[in-house]
Parts: C-alpha cells; sequence; structure tokens
C-alpha cells in the first residue's frame, strides 16, 4: 500500500503518522476540556450568610419563597439579611 523506496520517503511517511497521532490528541485534549468546562458549570456553589449560616438548595430555596411571599404582601423592595435554620438536621449537619 505505501511505497516506500528510500529513507526519505520512510521519513515522510513517519512524520505524517506522528501529525496524525497528535492531531487526535489535540482534538480529544479540546473535548475532555470542553466537558471539563460544562461540568464546571452544574458545580453547586455554597451560599453563606452574613451571621454565618451556610444555606444548601433546600434552604434556598426556601428563603426566595419566603421572600417573595413577604414582597408580595407588603408591595415594596425587599432584602434578605439573615436566615436562622430551624431543622436541627441541617444545624448539626453544617457544624
Amino acid at each position: 500500500m505505501w511505497n516506500v523506496e528510500s529513507f526519505g520517503d520512510a521519513a515522510l511517511l513517519s512524520i505524517l503518522c506522528i501529525l496524525v497521532v497528535f492531531l487526535v490528541l489535540i482534538a480529544i485534549s479540546l473535548i475532555l476540556s470542553l466537558i471539563n468546562k460544562i461540568r464546571a458549570l452544574d458545580v453547586k456553589e455554597v451560599v453563606k450568610m452574613k451571621d454565618g449560616t451556610e444555606l444548601d438548595e433546600d434552604a434556598m430555596a426556601a428563603v426566595l419563597v419566603a421572600t417573595l411571599d413577604y414582597r408580595k404582601e407588603r408591595k415594596e423592595d425587599v432584602k434578605v439579611i439573615s436566615c436562622k435554620l430551624i431543622d436541627d438536621e441541617k444545624k448539626n449537619k453544617n457544624k
């Protein structure tokens, strides 16, 4: 299939094969970096209030719903300053 009759032909074929391997490695590297960036978007960060309380997803949802409900009642802008976890399991888990 490959007609290699001299050292120059063999060297050229070797360089071509090496280039193909490096191109495949670069393609794999780019695909993995894109996957890592997509995976980094899914990382959930822990929200920490000024008083030191750490809020998980459930607590954040509860604070958001309570804030929206309060704003709807008062019809004015609202700012959450602090919150307190009532659930004993979550308190012990965060400590």
